[in-house]
């Protein structure tokens, strides 16, 4: 079984670096490969299957990403069948902010999808269509690393100018990515 990639010892031998220069690369060499294989499959699919698997929140292999494997089934197949009828307003989006902001407005609804979920299922539509966010979008795990270090974790979003220098080198889905995964390792006087 593949480890989950969120799980900042996953996949390493050794302790967890004390700097947050540190953790970015550890980030860089243990995490970042997984990330990019996740986005990159969703790239090579037709639009309207990009769109349904990330609104069922399967992987290339049918198995569900791990964010969502509390969401019952019949959730996750609303949310599909809500998002199949908006694809041509989904797919006219020119900005991954327009695309988030749109799933979220479809999907409010339904009882049990958040934050997470509207970012993950925009993050993987999205990147079948060359659409990136440009700002760290905060969710509850984010939320938390956010916090540790200070940042403003009441925002819906940060820009990029709002984070630490060392976390320069990764682009904002990352950010996001590392905010969720070292969340329990941060802290402000690690900068």
């Amino acid at each position: 079984m593949k480890p989950c990639f969120r799980d900042p010892t996953c996949g390493h031998k050794g302790q967890m670096p004390h700097t947050l220069g540190g953790m970015v690369r550890h980030y860089i060499s243990h995490k970042r490969p997984c990330a990019q294989h996740e986005l990159k499959t969703f790239a090579k699919l037709p639009f309207e299957e990009a769109l349904e698997r990330a609104a069922l929140a399967i992987d290339k292999d049918g198995k569900r990403f791990s964010h969502q494997t509390r969401l019952e089934g019949s959730q996750l197949r609303k949310a599909r069948s809500i998002l199949l009828d908006a694809a041509r307003e989904l797919h006219r989006c020119d900005s991954f902010d327009q695309l988030h902001n749109l799933i979220k407005e479809h999907l409010d609804g339904i009882r049990g999808l958040a934050e997470l979920y509207y970012y993950d299922t925009a993050l993987r539509i999205g990147a079948s269509r060359g659409l990136m966010p440009k700002r760290v979008y905060l969710h509850r795990g984010t939320r938390k690393g956010a916090s540790a270090l200070g940042l403003d974790w009441r925002a819906d979003s940060l820009g990029p100018r709002a984070l630490p220098k060392e976390l320069a080198v990764l682009d904002p889905y990352e950010i996001e990515d590392f905010l969720c995964i070292y969340k329990d390792h941060l802290r402000p006087e690690i900068r």
